[in-house]
Order: C-alpha cells, then structure tokens, then sequence
C-alpha cells in the first residue's frame, strides 16, 4: 500500500476530527481516507453507468 502525504488547512482536519469523533471515536485521516475511498467508488459507478448509455446509444 502506497503512502500519500495531503497538505489541507487546518479547518479541514478540525471537520473530519469532529465527524470522526462522532464517528466510534475515529482520527481525522481515518475519517478523511473513508470519505475519499467513498467518493472513488461513487465517481466509478458514475462512469461505468454512463459508459453503459453511452454503448446503448451507439446501437441504437
């Protein structure tokens, strides 16, 4: 697993550290790695599905 180090301000990780302690007591980049991975996956699903209109189009 690859490491990557964000510079984000500092109100950034005061957000994600308060959802995280909302969250089981989680630490900000816990919380912030989660959200990323989430979004990844949504934004992924978006192309596969309009990929998928896209190919329906094309043999219509």
């Amino acid at each position: 697993m690859k490491k990557i180090t964000l510079k984000v301000p500092d109100y950034v990780i005061a957000f994600y550290a308060k959802a995280g302690e909302k969250a089981k007591g989680l630490s900000a980049e816990q919380v912030m790695e989660d959200a990323l991975f989430k979004l990844a996956g949504e934004l992924s699903l978006n192309a596969i599905h309009k990929r998928g209109e896209t190919t329906r189009e094309s043999h219509e």
